[in-house]
């Protein structure tokens, strides 16, 4: 009965201790799956900067866009044109042009007019414009002139060399602070020498610099218009007057002149070039009339 009762107990303690374990078991799967879920969550992402990469990629992309839209928008450009016009009448055009000019707040940097043959009038002018009214005052020769026979623009991006130019400056002028330091606080005369001859010569690549950087700016600035100019046969007669003919006598009166002059010239010049051989020739025949005059007196 002893053992009987004893063998019972013994069974209901496993039992107890079976089911103590299983639930210590789930209890511990169950705590396990909360802290998974936990690090799944949003929350716990916020928490160790996951979830703040992808918002992080996306402001990158954004400045980068705006920092190349920025760099297109500062783009240094320099702008050259030539053009060919004819006109009927060059007085005409050219105060018409000087019109233009003023409207585009342009000014002229060279002017060149001479005749051809023909008497027409031909102009070379180089003019210098705002960028902004290039395009204005190209426009605005074909409205003025009878024709454009020829029309070339073209573009250089300076935008480069302008930064490359911009950053030796900015290491130049921070050389030239350390040198003036050092300087400052040199105290030995062959110091002082070192550094003077060094901050010389940093100064004066800073100077060769801004030159540059002052160059690109203004070419940038204005564009370059390069305008050759020629008047038509029509414009020619409409400068013609009835006094052409006396015109054509003095010029030919005037052309007898010249040429009477330059063969004076030349005998003048011909007489003293050949001097030492003209005397001797003149001496020769002077000898040869002397022998031939006295053999005629001796015969007679």
């Amino acid at each position: 009965m002893i053992i009987r009762i004893f063998k019972i107990a013994l069974s209901m303690m496993i039992v107890l201790a079976i089911a103590a374990a299983c639930s210590q078991s789930e209890d511990n799967l169950a705590e396990t799956s909360e802290e998974q879920s936990d690090e799944g969550s949003p929350d716990s992402g916020k928490s160790n900067g996951l979830s703040e990469t992808p918002s992080q990629g996306g402001n990158n992309e954004e400045n980068d866009s705006a920092r190349i839209a920025q760099n297109t928008e500062e783009s240094m450009m320099v702008y050259e044109a030539q053009l060919d016009v004819e006109t009927n009448d060059y007085d005409q055009f050219n105060q018409q042009l000087q019109t233009k000019m003023d409207q585009q707040e342009a000014y002229m940097v060279e002017s060149n007019i001479h005749k051809n043959e023909q008497g027409r009038r031909q102009g070379h002018i180089r003019i210098r414009v705002p960028q902004p009214n290039f395009e204005s005052l190209l426009a605005g020769f074909e409205e003025i002139s009878s024709e454009v026979l020829s029309r070339n623009i073209s573009g250089r991006d300076v935008t480069e060399e302008y930064v490359d130019l911009e950053s030796r400056l900015q290491a130049k002028e921070k050389i030239e602070s350390r040198l003036l330091n050092f300087m400052d606080q040199a105290e030995a005369t062959e110091d002082l020498i070192k550094i003077s001859q060094d901050l010389e010569r940093v100064q004066s690549e800073i100077e060769v610099l801004t030159g540059k950087m002052n160059y690109l700016e203004n070419q940038s600035d204005f564009s370059t218009i390069t305008l050759s100019i020629q008047e038509t046969a029509a414009g020619a007669n409409l400068n013609a007057s009835p006094t052409s003919i006396w015109e054509e006598t003095k010029l030919a009166f005037s052309n007898s002149i010249h040429n009477v002059g330059q063969f004076f010239s030349w005998l003048v010049v011909f007489l003293l070039g050949y001097s030492p051989f003209l005397v001797l020739f003149a001496g020769l025949i002077l000898l040869f009339w002397f022998i031939r005059r006295r053999r005629k007196k001796s015969t007679s």
